[in-house]
């Protein structure tokens, strides 16, 4: 719009200028005596002469100018035409590193570095292209090359840091990182971040402190993360001062500014509390529990908030728990640290009626461990307390201290595995693939008045497909199959074995004996196989045998007698049908006296139910 203005303006203004030489005629004479001549022009013509001088002056400047700057004119449209060529080879170039096609991205870095020479961007393709064909020492080589321009300085100290990770060369990573954040007030952001994680993991807590104020200052992290991160470094201070002499002075004012930085963090909180405690400033000890366990509550927070004044009896403990499961008397952990404080002062109903909605509701091992307290406190019934304590083997998992997959008994400061800062969270850990189907015993089927000797084992699918199996105690050895044609031959030895017992039953009685348990061994096996002969006890075979060769008649034929002499052996290796083994759906069976040997075979075995 502006320009616009200017050129009517100049156009109106060229307008008024003719319009006023027209209306003021006059003559332009010129006489040059040397020739004796000369010439007279109209003042306008006058003037459109001398602008016409005036543009022919300057084509002839532009005409000869250009004719004395075509050298370098072609030497600048070759160099730019190849300087072209350069970057659409580097363009490609990276592409092709972040495709993945090696070979694509060497021959254009070759390009680019023909073409383009040193530029910065060269080096940068060709470091990568080496970190892609897995060549380190020229990733680093041309890495170190970009150290010595002040462009690419920051890209060559970014690129050795990343290279010392990969060696694991944390030293060299820590000077890198170093390097790039003092090189200027406001460093990059990677640099802070790597320098502080290394501190942190190094528990250089000072230093960290430092780092973590200037990526602060420098919004490399937002106000909230600040926050938090100083809190749990200063926490870890304390933490490293704790049992030290005079540790508890220097403890109080790092305590008191992590708790006024992060309320929620529990670590700072307990041993905030546990501080005032001791300076017996009990009532500031309360508010800062109870302002934590708004934010989040956690068991370590009723431990402390119960045993706030030492030597406090179980009702005081009771009526200071009340006050904090009144702020959140929906949460889990406010009904546990209320059941808890109700089994301490013996008051079981209220216990229970606490304690059984959530065990039907989802089971974990802290809720069967005060519900087999509770059953031992309340009934004295150790049935049930066996019970509970069975249950918990297979129950969901509570909630601990986990980072990345380790699982902590209390809080700390950075990760065992990674070395990160504030990686610990209060979640219920992973589950391992072998557990991850165990059954849960259901609590609906408590019963309060059910005795153990009430109490039935419900047999697993495997027990139950087994259940009509025999239980002689035979081993495999000793079984063989019968041939079904030697049964017929088997029943006439035996009719024969009872004649010849009947009449001699006075000089060898024990051959009635074992006449009946040869009838019971057809009996009960019946198409089942029986012993071998190959392998037959001899002393029990030879009274059958004897018994045969005395009988008048039939001849026995030897396949007749060998089935004969199988089957007494079988019989004779018959025993009292063993009580079933109970196996239990857990890696291990609990604390139980187990079956009774002197009871029934088929009697079902009395004990636990169990899922």
């Amino acid at each position: 719009m502006i320009k616009a203005l200017i050129f009517f303006a100049v156009l109106l203004a060229i307008a008024f200028g003719g319009a006023w030489l027209a209306d003021r005629p006059g003559e332009i004479i010129i006489n040059w005596p040397w020739l004796d001549m000369g010439f007279e022009v109209s003042l306008l013509m006058g003037f459109l002469l001398i602008v016409a001088a005036m543009g022919i002056a300057v084509v002839l400047w532009i005409v000869v100018r250009s004719i004395w700057n075509s050298p370098r004119s072609v030497t600048g449209f070759f160099s730019s035409r190849r300087r072209d060529k350069g970057y659409k080879a580097l363009s490609t170039g990276m592409i092709a590193v972040g495709v993945g096609d090696l070979a694509l991205a060497r021959k254009q870095a070759a390009k680019a570095r023909k073409l383009l020479g040193q530029e910065p961007m060269t080096l940068m393709l060709e470091a990568q292209t080496a970190q892609l064909a897995g060549d380190p020492t020229k990733a680093r080589q041309s890495f170190e090359a970009m150290l010595d321009t002040d462009e690419t300085r920051a890209l060559g100290r970014r690129g050795l840091y990343i290279e010392a990770q990969r060696r694991g060369d944390l030293e060299e990573a820590l000077q890198m990182a170093k390097a790039a954040s003092d090189e200027s007030k406001k460093a990059p952001g990677w640099a802070g971040t790597a320098l502080f994680d290394m501190q942190t993991a190094a528990e250089d807590w000072q230093g960290a402190l430092v780092t973590l104020s200037q990526n602060f200052t420098n919004k490399h992290i937002a106000k909230d993360e600040f926050r938090r991160h100083r809190a749990v470094i200063l926490t870890a201070q304390a933490m490293a001062l704790e049992g030290q002499d005079g540790g508890d002075t220097a403890m109080r004012p790092l305590l008191s500014e992590a708790c006024k930085l992060a309320p929620g963090l529990v670590a700072a909180v307990t041993m905030q509390a546990r501080l005032l405690n001791d300076a017996r400033d009990y009532r500031k000890a309360s508010k800062l529990v109870e302002a934590a366990w708004r934010i989040e509550p956690h068991p370590d927070l009723a431990q402390a908030y119960a045993y706030i004044k030492a030597g406090d009896t179980a009702l005081d403990r009771l009526k200071r728990i009340r006050v904090l499961f009144g702020l959140m008397p929906d949460h889990v952990e406010a009904k546990l640290a209320m059941a808890r404080a109700f089994i301490d002062a013996r008051e079981w109903a209220e216990a229970r009626s606490l304690l059984e909605p959530m065990a039907a509701s989802r089971l974990t091992p802290r809720i069967c461990m005060l519900m087999a307290e509770l059953e031992e406190g309340e009934k004295n019934d150790f049935g049930l307390v066996r019970q509970w304590l069975a249950r918990a083997v297979g129950a969901h998992r509570d909630p601990a201290w986990t980072a990345d997959g380790q699982v902590s008994d209390s809080w700390q400061p950075i990760s065992p595995v990674t070395g990160k800062i504030d990686a610990y969270e209060w979640k219920v850990p992973v589950r391992e693939a072998a557990y991850a189907e165990q059954p849960v015993l259901d609590s609906r089927d408590l019963e309060e008045d059910v005795s153990e000797e009430d109490m039935v084992l419900i047999p697993s699918s495997h027990d139950a497909s087994q259940e009509k199996a025999t239980t002689f105690d035979v081993s495999d050895d000793d079984i063989e199959e019968i041939d079904p044609d030697a049964d017929e031959a088997q029943g006439k030895a035996e009719e024969e074995a009872e004649l010849e017992a009947a009449a001699k039953s006075e000089e060898k009685p024990d051959l009635t004996a074992a006449e009946d348990a040869s009838e019971k061994s057809s009996e009960i096996s019946g198409p089942e196989p029986v012993a071998p002969a190959s392998e037959e006890t001899p002393e029990v075979a030879k009274k059958p045998e004897a018994a045969a060769q005395k009988a008048p008649e039939p001849e026995v034929k030897p396949e007749v007698e060998s089935g004969v002499k199988s089957a007494e052996t079988a019989s004779s290796r018959i025993e009292i049908e063993k009580p079933k083994e109970v196996e239990f759906p857990m890696p291990f069976p609990p604390d139980d006296p187990g079956p009774k040997k002197d009871q029934a075979s088929r009697r079902v075995e009395k004990r636990f139910k169990l899922f």
